[in-house]
């Protein structure tokens, strides 16, 4: 004999589960950014990829900071399998450029700026910055280059942001460093979207309603970034 639960019994079978949402890890690019903010970034994709995240957003507003700092988060965001996501809110200007470029999507606010990444060698404090040797600016301009290639951007756009001996038409004469807008950087294909706000952000890129974590500095790369010595910035 068969057992059915009908009436009320049948309404306390415990409902199908909704599908659980995605999660999606932030990141702040602000300031000088310097070596105590790369094992930040380099943790906390690791963490997002062990908890499997649906993406990486790193929000940057930055004039920029030292060379092996970009460099090193440009490599960590290369090799990570996750999605990332690269708001520009406001300005991702010399070391903030190369970030930008190694995401997978670059997303601008309205009045953002993303380039002018020559780089110069920090002095004594309170001296002016020093020009470097060519040999720097060939790295860094190449170093640009391979980044846009890997992310199927335009690789002379992203050298005349690092060498002003670069000329882009329509965008930049020789002798003038580039620096894009927002309208700019999506009509010659260096930015994907346009949004002024994360959740704008996420639902460009169709993650609306995602979870939001954001990760802290621990005391370690907080201590770092207060004491490491200046060196080559860009």
């Amino acid at each position: 004999m068969g057992l059915a639960l009908g009436g009320r019994a049948a309404r306390r079978l415990p409902a199908v589960a909704a599908a659980e949402r995605p999660v999606v890890y932030v990141i702040p690019i602000d300031g000088v950014m310097d070596l105590g903010l790369a094992p930040f970034v380099q943790r906390t994709l690791t963490e997002a990829a062990e908890q499997q995240a649906a993406a990486v957003v790193l929000e940057i507003n930055t004039f920029g900071g030292r060379v092996d700092a970009a460099v090193l988060i440009r490599d960590a965001l290369l090799r990570t399998p996750l999605r990332t996501i690269a708001f520009v809110n406001r300005r991702a200007i010399s070391a903030g450029a190369l970030i930008g470029l190694a995401a997978t999507t670059i997303v601008m606010a309205e009045g953002g700026t993303l380039g002018a990444a020559t780089p110069v060698a920090i002095g004594a404090p309170g001296g002016p910055a020093q020009p470097v040797e060519e040999k720097t600016v060939s790295f860094l301009r190449k170093e640009f280059r391979a980044t846009a290639e890997a992310g199927k951007r335009p690789p002379l756009i992203a050298e005349a942001m690092v060498d002003a001996d670069v000329e882009v038409r329509e965008l930049s004469e020789k002798g003038k460093l580039l620096t894009l807008t927002t309208d700019e950087a999506l009509e010659h294909d260096v930015a994907e979207f346009r949004a002024d706000t994360l959740p704008a952000v996420l639902d460009a890129v169709g993650l609306g309603g995602a979870e939001i974590r954001r990760p802290q500095q621990s005391w370690a790369e907080t201590l770092v970034r207060i004491l490491i010595h200046p060196g080559y910035e860009v």
